[in-house]
């Protein structure tokens, strides 16, 4: 299965095509400056290495137009599937298109795109309703009386889902509680920060976060230990568990009880599995997807190898045995 190792990892176009014979895939990831898209990209890289694929990689650092362009420049270098993390989905229609009508195939990550022949990731609503069920045992087990902040990101379609999961798991189950007030992260710690020290000090009976991300999660309870509020009280869930953020609260002493995990580590591999799939003739679903559970202190070990500091290595054995269920 494994041929000649052949990687290139390029941020620029006009390199020559010196091995034609070897499938050549493009990527275009969103922000690389992200601990999410940064494990991704690793994995991503590592299993083509393994499978013998030439793999460019491209960062658009939150910019569309970037985008755009940079997967223009991966069609020029004539790869035969394009990926695509999209900036915004909505834009990228045009250049699913120039890539459909040069006989390149798109497939995205997370997020569809129209007219991309699949989409590799979670189902971001069954994740977000895995998560608010863990949450209403968990607040039944511990006599909670919720007092709920939800840290979104309602700019993208994938966070919005994993607060209308959250959401109604919460409704479906039964328990009293009440959503204090839902506020816009970004997804970036800071940003999470500064909207949760406002609706903190609106609303200080607040003791759950829910977070869209790790950084959503971990700023809105250093915004909670900032107000001077007692950790002790706070119950903090978080979505991603991207990497070293969500694993070093996860392991240390601090609010952070569980995390629905999505495993980059984990999607990049896939991504470049369903890449080669689609190369060879085989169809892909229009949403090939990657497996999530609820991870706690309890349970970490069983998907990670928890000897070492973070970040930890993956057992990806572990996580692909998720599919089966």
């Amino acid at each position: 299965m494994k041929k000649a190792f052949l990687l290139s990892l390029l941020l620029a176009c006009g390199q020559p095509d010196d091995a034609p014979d070897t499938l050549k895939i493009g990527y275009v990831i969103n922000f690389m400056s992200h601990e999410w898209y940064q494990n991704i990209s690793k994995s991503a890289i590592a299993r083509a290495a393994e499978l013998g694929v030439e793999l460019i990689v491209a960062d658009a650092n939150l910019d569309v137009a970037a985008q755009i362009s940079k997967a223009e420049n991966l069609l020029a270098q004539g790869v035969k599937v394009l990926i695509l993390s999209p900036v915004d989905a909505k834009a990228l229609g045009p250049v699913v298109r120039q890539a459909k009508a040069a006989g390149t195939q798109v497939i995205t990550e997370s997020n569809p795109v129209s007219e991309a022949v699949s989409y590799v990731g979670i189902d971001n609503y069954a994740g977000g309703v895995k998560a608010g069920q863990w949450f209403a045992s968990y607040a039944v087990a511990k006599s909670l009386d919720p007092k709920i902040l939800i840290i979104g990101f309602p700019n993208f379609e994938d966070c919005r889902q994993r607060v209308d999961g959250f959401k109604d798991a919460l409704a479906a189950s039964g328990l009293t509680y009440q959503i204090a007030q839902e506020v816009d992260g970004q997804g970036l710690k800071e940003k999470a920060f500064k909207v949760a020290q406002d609706a903190l000090t609106a609303n200080p009976q607040i003791n759950v976060i829910y977070g869209i991300n790790d950084d959503s999660t971990t700023g809105g309870m250093a915004a909670y230990k900032a107000a001077g509020l007692d950790e002790a009280a706070l119950t903090a869930i978080g979505f991603g568990f991207e990497g070293t953020v969500g694993q070093t609260a996860l392991t240390g002493d601090t609010p952070y009880a569980a995390a629905l995990a999505m495993f980059p580590n984990f999607v990049g591999g896939a991504l470049i599995d369903a890449a080669v799939q689609l190369s060879a003739g085989q169809p892909l679903p229009p949403h090939y997807e990657t497996p999530t559970i609820v991870v706690t202190r309890d349970n970490l070990s069983r998907f990670y190898d928890t000897s070492t500091e973070p970040p930890f290595a993956l057992k990806v054995d572990a996580v692909r045995a998720l599919l089966s269920r």
